[in-house]
C-alpha cells in the first residue's frame, strides 16, 4: 500500500529572491568618435534569501525549513573604451578595453521570522589522502568565497609547520591543538577585478585580431598539491615532484606532518590570457562567381601569464565555494584552425 507523506515543512510565505539595483552611467565620445565608452557604477541589494533554518521538532515535521531571510549586496564600477588610435588607407588600427570591479558583502543571514543561531556556516570541501574538511566559511559582515582554514607562516628546522593561532601567535607543530577555533581566513576565490584587451589590425588585405583578457585578486586552492605533495600519501609512486622541494625556501616538509587542508596549498591565481590570434588575408574578386576570398588561421588558448602552479588558474567562480582546482579538471587546449571565407 503506497501513502503519501510530506516531504518538507509547509512554508506558505515562501517567495523568490528580491533584488534592488541602483544604477549611475556615462556615455562618452571623441575625437570624430574615434574615441567613445561608458562608466557604469552599480550597486546591487537582494533580499530575502533562500535559506535553511533550523527549526524545533515538533511541532515542525523536519527540523529544517526552506524560508526567506538574508540580505547580500553587490557594488562594482565598469567601463568600456574604444579606440581608433590609427586610420589610414592602407592601415588602421583598433582597439578596445574593458574593466570591472566588484565588491560584495553578506548583510545578513537572519530575517523577520526565522533567524540563525550563528552569524556564519561552513561550505564546501577539501578533500586529501581519503579525509574530508570544509574549505569556505560564509559570514555576515564578511565577502562570499572566503577559504577558511589553518594558517601556516613557516617550517622549523625539521620541516613541520609552525601556525599562527586565533591570537596571532606563532605555534609550533607539536604544540598546535588544532581547534576550529584556530582557523583563519586564508583566501577568497572571486576576483576582485577582471580586465580585457582586444585588438584589430588591417594592412592593405591583411587582418589581425588579437583578444586578451585576465583576472586579478583572488587566490585558488591547489588540489593536486594538497593531495598529491604531502609525505604521507598511500601510493609513493603518486606524488607530485614538488614534495622534495624547501617549503619556505628552508627544507623539504617533514615525514611527521600529518596531511592537512591549509594556507600553504593556496596560492595567487591572477592571469592574463591570449584568448584567440587570428590572420587572415582577403582577396578581391575572383572570376565571375567570387566577390571576395578571405583565407585565416586562428590560435585558441594561445597563452597563459600566471605564477599559479596548477593546470589552469581560471578555475569555477559560482555559488558560495569558488576558487577550488579539483583533480578532475581537464586543462584548455591550444588549437588550432584554418578556415575560409567566401562571398558570391
Amino acid at each position: 500500500m503506497q501513502t503519501i507523506v510530506p516531504a518538507s515543512n509547509p512554508n506558505p510565505d515562501l517567495k523568490w529572491e528580491e533584488k534592488k539595483e541602483f544604477n549611475v552611467g556615462i556615455d562618452f565620445m571623441s575625437w570624430n568618435s574615434r574615441i567613445n565608452g561608458s562608466i557604469d557604477f552599480y550597486n546591487r541589494r537582494i533580499d530575502g534569501l533562500i535559506y535553511d533554518y533550523s527549526v524545533p521538532t515538533p511541532p515542525n515535521l523536519y527540523n529544517v525549513t526552506t524560508a526567506n531571510g538574508g540580505t547580500m549586496e553587490n557594488r562594482g564600477v565598469e567601463v568600456l573604451v574604444n579606440v581608433v588610435p590609427v586610420q589610414m588607407r592602407d592601415f588602421e588600427w583598433t582597439t578596445s578595453a574593458s574593466f570591472s570591479i566588484n565588491s560584495n558583502k553578506l548583510k545578513s543571514l537572519s530575517g523577520s521570522v526565522f533567524k540563525t543561531e550563528y552569524d556564519f556556516f561552513d561550505t564546501g570541501t577539501a578533500e586529501y589522502s581519503g579525509q574530508v574538511t570544509s574549505s569556505h566559511r560564509v559570514q555576515v559582515g564578511e565577502s562570499i568565497g572566503n577559504f577558511y582554514g589553518f594558517k601556516v607562516v613557516d617550517v622549523d628546522d625539521e620541516g613541520r609547520w609552525i601556525y599562527e593561532d586565533r591570537n596571532g601567535e606563532l605555534v609550533n607543530y607539536k604544540d598546535f591543538t588544532h581547534a576550529p577555533e584556530d582557523k583563519h581566513v586564508i583566501g577568497n576565490g572571486l576576483p576582485k577585478w577582471y580586465a580585457g584587451w582586444n585588438n584589430t589590425l588591417r594592412y592593405r588585405r591583411w587582418d589581425l585580431n588579437v583578444t586578451m583578457r585576465g583576472a586579478f585578486g583572488f587566490q585558488v586552492i591547489n588540489g593536486a598539491r594538497l593531495n598529491y605533495e604531502n609525505t604521507k600519501n598511500s601510493r609513493f609512486e603518486n606524488r607530485l615532484k614538488t614534495v622534495f622541494d624547501p617549503v619556505f625556501g628552508k627544507v623539504p616538509l617533514s615525514k611527521e606532518v600529518e596531511p592537512e587542508f591549509n594556507s600553504y596549498y593556496i596560492e595567487d591565481g591572477d592571469y592574463w590570457k591570449i584568448d584567440n590570434i587570428t590572420l587572415g588575408y582577403t582577396f578581391g574578386k575572383i572570376g565571375k562567381y567570387i566577390q571576395s576570398l578571405r583565407l585565416y588561421g586562428s590560435v585558441l588558448n594561445a597563452f597563459t601569464f600566471t605564477h599559479y602552479k596548477g593546470i589552469d588558474p581560471e578555475v569555477s567562480t559560482d555559488g558560495l565555494t569558488p576558487g577550488y582546482d579539483t583533480r578532475d579538471r581537464y586543462p584548455q587546449v591550444r588549437s588550432f584552425t584554418f578556415g575560409v571565407n567566401v562571398s558570391f
